[in-house]
Formats: C-alpha cells, structure tokens, sequence
C-alpha cells in the first residue's frame, strides 16, 4: 500500500475548511419541521450541496461527504436531529 502523499492531505484538509467554513455547517432550527420546509432553508445556504433525506430506520452509509448535509426523520416524517454536513 503506498503512503498518501502530505500534499494531497493537505489539499484535503483545505477544501474541507472551505466548505465548513463558507456559511453554516448545521441547522438546529429545523428539528421538528417538514423535509420540505427543511430542504428549502438547507438549500438556500448550500445551493451546490447534495441533500439526502433518511427516513426513520433507513440505512446509510458512514463515510464523511463534504457537499452532503443529511435530514434524518422521525416516526411522523418530522426531522429528528439537526441536519449537519457530512
């Protein structure tokens, strides 16, 4: 296995400075709210960002994604948690 170069590291490290720091990385505000009404407000501050939206028991994947902010909901289709990045 060959070592990842410090350079592509740091690269790395850079755009996700970028991205979290540009704006807001989560919304508690939303917690309670329609995905609907959650998808618009996520979207007006991270126009570019993939929005996935997980319904209550649904399976995700635990890779850290920087353009991805996901909406977990809960048993009556509310979001549950703050919407993060990632």
């Amino acid at each position: 296995m060959k070592p990842i170069p410090l350079l592509s590291v740091l690269l790395l490290f850079l755009f996700f400075v970028a991205a979290v720091s540009e704006g807001r990385s989560e919304w508690p505000e939303l917690v309670g709210c329609s995905p609907e009404d959650a998808v618009k407000v996520i979207r007006n501050d991270k126009p570019t960002f993939k929005i996935q939206i997980v319904k209550y028991g649904q399976s995700v994947t635990q890779e850290f994604v920087l353009t991805r902010v996901r909406i977990f909901l809960d048993l009556e289709g509310k979001v549950a948690y703050p919407p993060r990045i990632g």
